[in-house]
């Protein structure tokens, strides 16, 4: 049998091949934050943009706890890419907010299966699949395509059952699959489940159906990343999910967008290895108390 394959096909199958690391599945907890002198990481920030590009100026970890300040426009990631992981972060918002986005929503996130070369995606960004963190949208999904030196697009999707609403679309179980981004477009936003209509790009937003706790309160984000399975838990409730992952692998990102958070808790679980249940241990108040092991 004879098998004619188009070469814009073969370009973009070694696209993906040449940007995608060797990954690691953990067979038992990482601690991502044990890392205090950020040997493990490795930072990309905007000269044009950040407030500063000094680590120090930017992230810092103090007795376990992880200080991102607002300053940077960008992102760090992990040196190493990782798959089929049960990640855990416990989160609050701080006061500061810094440059274009001072009055603007609290802004975050966690750059998921991060492949293709540091800056692809409009020169502060990297190819991946983002659990947002943004106040009044968190548990969105974006999906970012980069692009190689020669203007091609970085192949970047997921599948997700959803319903239109205005200006775009909202996860709903058993909604219709649709594969993000459309062809031929470089990024997509899946809104999380209960996403508020009336959604402002406001500092201090607020939705009715927001389930994450006001600013200054802990909050845990749960991503399973499980085979090319996605799925996002904000305070144990199930907030968006998608599947058919592509790639299903890869570095685990910070977003830097000029918005002070602090970061307590930032494990990699093996999947069907963490039970622990949302309660006082993840979202007490006091900055001091840490959950057990």
């Amino acid at each position: 049998m004879s098998l004619c394959i188009p070469l814009t096909t073969i370009a973009t199958l070694l696209i993906t091949a040449f940007s995608l690391p060797a990954a690691t599945a953990p067979d038992r907890k990482i601690d991502l934050l044990a890392d205090p002198s950020f040997q493990n990481w490795i930072f990309h920030l905007s000269e044009k943009n950040s407030v500063s590009t000094r680590r120090e100026e930017v992230a810092v970890i103090n007795k376990g706890v992880l200080q991102v300040t607002g300053k940077g426009f960008g992102y760090f990631r992990t040196r190493e890419a990782y798959r089929d992981y049960h990640l855990v972060l416990e989160y609050k918002w701080g006061q500061k907010t810094w440059s274009k986005r001072a009055d603007r929503a609290r802004d975050c996130g966690l750059l998921l299966h991060s492949h293709g070369p540091d800056g692809s995606f409009g020169g502060a960004w990297i190819s991946c699949i983002q659990a947002q963190m943004l106040e009044g949208s968190m548990g969105d999904i974006n999906v970012l395509r980069g692009k190689t030196k020669e203007g091609k697009l970085i192949p970047t999707s997921l599948t997700c059952e959803v319903e239109k609403t205005t200006g775009g679309h909202r996860w709903k179980k058993g909604g219709t699959p649709v594969t993000f981004p459309p062809t031929g477009k470089s990024v997509a936003s899946i809104r999380w489940k209960d996403r508020d209509p009336d959604w402002k790009d406001v500092k201090g937003f607020r939705g009715r159906q927001d389930v994450d706790n006001p600013v200054g309160e802990w909050n845990r984000m749960e991503v399973i990343c499980d085979g090319t399975s996605y799925r996002i838990l904000l305070n144990g409730i199930l907030v968006n999910e998608g599947r058919e992952a592509s790639p299903a692998a890869g570095f685990i990102g910070i977003q830097n967008e000029w918005a002070e958070c602090f970061i307590r808790r930032l494990e990699l679980w093996p999947t069907g290895g963490f039970e622990q249940t949302p309660g006082k241990a993840s979202t007490d108040s006091d900055p001091d108390i840490r959950p057990g092991p």
